[in-house]
């Protein structure tokens, strides 16, 4: 007759205070790190977006940008040669 068990190890009906402690730490970490997670996330978005903000209307075109960054591209491109022919004409009165 075979009197040898199925289970070789026996399952702890307890766990160990420090277990108990690291799981709580855990649990409280784990939406701090999601929330940095989002924070870097949307710091890489607006940091994409930057960069992209600087090119003009026709590449933000070519690469398939939506409608209201290629049109806000336009607007900025009008508003610095604006400013560059107020600066022009400025000094062409001085004289």
């Amino acid at each position: 007759m075979n009197t040898t068990t199925c289970c070789a190890t026996t399952i702890p009906l307890i766990r160990h205070l420090h277990e108990r402690l690291l799981d709580r730490m855990s649990d409280w970490l784990k939406p701090v790190h999601a929330a940095w997670r989002r924070r870097a996330e949307r710091r890489r978005l607006e940091r994409d977006l930057e960069a992209v903000a600087d090119m003009d209307e026709l590449l933000l075109r070519d690469i398939g940008a939506p409608e209201w960054l290629i049109n806000q591209a336009a607007a900025r491109r009008n508003s610095e040669g604006q400013r560059l022919l107020e600066l022009r004409m400025g000094r062409h009165l001085e004289f």
